[in-house]
């Protein structure tokens, strides 16, 4: 679901952007530019907790090493949290996947953000940018690890030529994490989307949307959702374009 995930965290982007706008509060374009490129990589995050994921490998042992970090810790707050019930036994989908996870992300991000300004900012968008293209662009248009690490250079160049500050770079971050989660909610596996509430009597309850709802990966549905947010995408980024 990778190319699906990110257009769901820059579509989602862009459609709050136009909803802001038809509200009476413009969104500045490079926070709407930049902010759709942040939520397309980082709703590809989640899942770092997998070894063999598109954010795991896309910058070699950068995000190896974060992988087998995530993927440590979320196997351990499993355990310490919920000894009777403690999610997957090798971590995948279960704090990454949490909702309460992608906001103290966002939080951290934000803060980072409004301190350190550009130095904090521009790096979150171009790592992003990276991640993004691993997930949007087919393995031959990817041309290769620098063809992604040109893209992330490029998009960095150009988020670093202003903007209102970067207090707002948690938001995106926090929005393309739940998108993910969102996702995954829609399939046959589900989330533990309200961790550490507990559904059922167990923090790791797994929540999703309506039985008859959910979709099997990478078959039809998928690709109907896909095409979906392509439409999506395209008229929210019009919207903002011409207004």
């Amino acid at each position: 679901m990778g190319r699906t995930h990110a257009a769901s965290g820059a579509v989602g982007w862009l459609a709050g952007c136009a909803a802001l706008g038809l509200a009476g509060q413009s969104v500045p374009g490079a926070v709407a530019t930049a902010g759709a490129i942040v939520a397309a990589g980082w709703a590809l995050v989640p899942d770092l907790d997998h070894p063999r994921s598109t954010a795991s490998v896309s910058l070699g042992p950068v995000t190896g090493g974060a992988s087998w970090v995530t993927a440590a810790l979320s196997r351990w707050v499993s355990r310490v949290t919920c000894s009777c019930c403690d999610g997957d036994a090798d971590g995948h989908r279960a704090l990454t996947h949490t909702a309460a996870f992608a906001v103290v992300v966002g939080v951290l991000f934000g803060v980072a953000g409004w301190q350190l300004g550009a130095a904090a900012g521009v790096p979150v968008v171009a790592v992003s940018a990276a991640l993004a293209a691993r997930g949007l662009l087919s393995r031959r248009r990817r041309r290769g690890g620098y063809g992604v690490l040109v893209v992330a250079v490029a998009v960095g160049a150009v988020a670093a030529q202003g903007g209102p500050g970067w207090w707002w770079i948690g938001v995106p971050v926090a929005w393309g994490m739940l998108a993910h989660c969102l996702g995954d909610a829609a399939t046959l596996s589900a989330v533990p989307l309200w961790w550490p509430l507990r559904i059922r009597g167990c923090r790791w309850a797994v929540v999703g949307s309506p039985r008859w709802l959910r979709f099997k990966t990478g078959g039809r549905a998928e690709r109907v959702v896909w095409w979906l947010l392509l439409a999506a995408g395209a008229g929210s980024g019009a919207y903002l374009v011409l207004t």
